[in-house]
């Protein structure tokens, strides 16, 4: 057994398992292929085991065996995932894209309101179009436009009929952003349907009978949410709490969570092993007094993993709050039946179960942060807490608790940073301080907030008490996050490549096992050896040649960027404010330099003002640069100009016929298209010889005049037609 059932066979079969998944997504490999190899693998492993019980002697078994165990394991896992993300059921949803239907099926999870729309996943169980109804068994999402003045009526379990039109759901807009289409593929939902209001939603009453979202579920959520609308006013610190205690992040205004994102301490807004903690201590001091016999330990096992598993849905089963719940379980089980539980074990424990349920978690960006999380703290924290020992004295007891606090921020954020770095392209130098007041205040939030759900039942002036508590630690919370985000250098831009982060951890691993080793000369080694390797990844990768013309889509608007001579121009940012980190990052993506003037075509002037560059255009009608010209030649008609190349952006075509192009790029924007606009363009083309060309669809054109459009486009090299979902990039 000493091949593959040492302290930790959990972190073996761990890492089989995520090999396997990795493999089916990345691997052209059908399904069936991985079943055969798993099948193969099993029988293989279970016949040389009955072997080697035969011929070796007992507690021992082959090199060759544990290979073929280890196999089945990432053959299973294989299967499994490649199973979910390459089949479908049948009939599926895709046969009715582009056809206006009416879903029925029962929300699944809890539905996310934010900016007056509402989004949930519905396991949907009939589809009614052109007067038959088919029976279906297959998963969508469901987009509701609520107007401002009325709140979301959608729970988790309700069953409803949403009527609209199926549509495949939008891939990434820009280059390295979030890509829906493919997160919800790893959900098992393909389409969407958009409805227009929630007259286009009809929720029926609860069917009789014994639900436990209906039931158990859903009244406790509610009562959560009436006890902290009741006892904190309305603000920042309400959005706060419940994000912090129901997983609600999405009600916290931009401004608090940038500010919580730039600190590094975003992650107390994430329901995680903290809560449940806080959970399972509280409820394991009620059962003291029935651990006395041994039905009475399993009996308070069974209560206190239950109350658990309850928070858990209801919080929405986060990432973070399963890997807790699975792991806290598994400490306490263990604990029960007498044995000795390894934390990192447990740790991996929790991830198998959690895997083996939804294989595609490995990809979400809250499995793999929380996991960095917590394995800095098991591994890191107890080395440095080490550090300032404890005393007798009050100083010397102040000193180790503020240095212990200080030590699992800083093993945390080791151990997440690499991870936030590549998803997110940001690293927080303020997190090391900022994280030992954040943590703190959103702690005692977290203790003053438990009686305060206690109470609330029946004693409200008791219950306001402690909601006041709670709300004064949480105001102390919020002020720290948003007093060090304020800080220079409070976050730096870092985009760290798959390779440099999986170096960073391997070489970590390797160095703090040599440490414990105390065997310095390795220890030097390693740091040496991953030092090299990072360094010359950074100096042998290739240097990305910045284009000269980019779009950034930025809803259904466009934004230019026009790059010459190192600088950089922007034209337009969409129609509301807040797009500018957006494009400034779409910018970095590309190599280009931060935009150092934007001009207006369509943006709003107080966008314009918004954005932190010199706007266009200026008294003269011209802005000159040290790289580039901007010229505004009439309403709606744009030039730059640079020593190697030049932009016209036009709106209309009565405009662009009285300009000509002599040899630059085109930006132009048709409202109308049809044969004979088809003619007037093509003499223009013809005359004036545009470099390159992008039409831009008006909002209003017909699903005809834009086919002919595409038509057009199609027919002519130099020609393309703007896409939500792709980029133009012109060298």
């Amino acid at each position: 057994m000493r091949y593959f059932l040492s302290a930790y066979p959990a972190v073996r079969l761990l890492a089989c398992a995520v090999a396997g998944i990795m493999a089916a997504i990345f691997l052209p490999v059908a399904p069936i292929a991985w079943f055969a190899v798993a099948i193969a693998s099993c029988i293989m492993t279970a016949l040389l085991l009955f072997v080697s019980r035969k011929r070796h002697p007992v507690g021992t078994v082959s090199l060759f065996s544990a290979a073929c165990y280890l196999m089945a394991v990432f053959s299973v896992f294989a299967f499994h995932a490649s199973a979910s993300y390459r089949l479908t059921s049948s009939p599926s949803l895709l046969s009715w894209v582009g056809r206006d239907v009416i879903l029925s099926g029962i929300v699944d999870g809890r539905p996310v309101d934010r900016n007056d729309l509402v989004t949930m996943r519905l396991r949907v169980s009939e589809v009614f179009d052109d007067g038959r109804t088919t029976t279906v068994s297959d998963r969508a999402k469901v987009v509701v436009r609520m107007p401002g003045d009325e709140e979301m009526r959608f729970q988790e379990g309700d069953f409803v009929r949403a009527k609209g039109r199926l549509a495949l759901i939008p891939v990434a807009a820009n280059r390295g952003e979030y890509d829906p289409r493919f997160q919800n593929r790893l959900k098992g939902i393909h389409v969407q349907i958009f409805c227009a209001g929630p007259w286009q939603v009809l929720r029926e009453p609860p069917k009789p009978g014994f639900s436990v979202v209906q039931s158990i579920v859903n009244p406790v959520r509610n009562y959560l949410n009436s006890a902290i609308d009741r006892n904190f006013p309305e603000g920042g610190a309400r959005y706060f709490i419940k994000g912090m205690v129901l997983g609600e992040r999405e009600l916290m205004p931009e401004e608090l969570y940038e500010a919580f994102r730039r600190t590094g301490t975003a992650h107390v807004l994430a329901v995680s092993g903290l809560h449940v903690a806080l959970l399972a201590y509280a409820v394991n001091l009620c059962l003291q007094r029935l651990k006395v016999t041994e039905a009475g330990r399993w009996l308070s096992l069974f209560i206190i993993v239950a109350v658990i598993g309850l928070y858990s849905f209801v919080t929405g089963n986060a990432p973070s709050i399963k890997r807790a719940s699975v792991m806290t379980a598994v400490i306490i089980a263990g604990g029960t039946i007498g044995r000795k539980s390894y934390p990192v074990n447990s740790l991996a424990v929790a991830d198998l179960l959690i895997l083996l349920f939804d294989p595609f978690d490995l990809l979400t960006p809250g499995f793999l942060m929380t996991n960095g999380a917590v394995l800095g703290i098991l591994t890191i924290y107890p080395r440095l807490s080490g550090i300032v020992p404890d005393g007798k004295g009050v100083l010397q007891r102040f000193g180790h608790w503020l240095w212990s606090a200080f030590s699992v921020s800083l093993s945390a954020m080791i151990g997440v940073s690499p991870v936030i770095a590549w998803y997110f392209g940001t690293f927080s130098p303020s997190g090391i301080a900022a994280n030992l007041p954040v943590v703190l205040f959103s702690t005692l939030a977290m203790y003053a907030s438990f009686p305060m759900f206690l109470f609330h039942g029946f004693a409200s002036g008791i219950a306001s008490l402690f909601g006041a508590a709670s709300w004064f630690f949480a105001r102390l919370a919020l002020s720290c996050a948003e007093l060090f985000s304020r800080l220079p250098l409070a976050s730096v831009e870092v985009r760290p490549g798959v390779l440099d982060v999986a170096v960073f951890y391997l070489t970590f691993a390797f160095a703090f096992y040599a440490l414990v080793k105390r065997t310095w000369g390795r220890l030097a080694v390693f740091v040496l050896v991953g030092m090299n390797v990072l360094l010359w990844n950074q100096v042998l990768r290739p240097v990305q040649t910045p284009p000269q013309v980019v779009t950034v889509n930025v809803g259904r608007e466009v934004a230019v960027l026009f790059s010459a001579g190192g600088q950089t121009c922007l034209v337009d940012a969409g129609r509301r404010e807040g797009s500018w980190e957006r494009i400034r990052q779409q910018a970095s993506v590309w190599n280009l330099a931060t935009p150092v003037s934007v001009a207006s075509l369509f943006s709003p002037g107080s966008v314009i003002q918004s954005l932190p560059v010199s706007p266009f255009p200026t008294a003269s009608g011209a802005a000159p640069h040290r790289s580039f010209v901007i010229r505004m030649l009439d309403a709606k008609v744009l030039r730059i100009d640079s020593k190697t190349h030049s932009l016209l952006l036009v709106s209309g075509l009565k405009r662009l016929e009285k300009q000509r192009a002599d040899g630059a790029d085109v930006v132009f924007w048709v409202y109308r298209f049809t044969g004979k606009e088809w003619h007037r363009l093509d003499a223009w083309i013809a005359e004036t010889r545009p470099r390159r060309m992008l039409l831009v669809p008006g909002p209003f054109m017909t699903a005809a005049q834009r086919e002919l459009l595409n038509r057009y486009a199609a027919s002519r090299q130099q020609v393309e037609v703007r896409s939500r979902s792709r980029q133009t990039v012109w060298y």
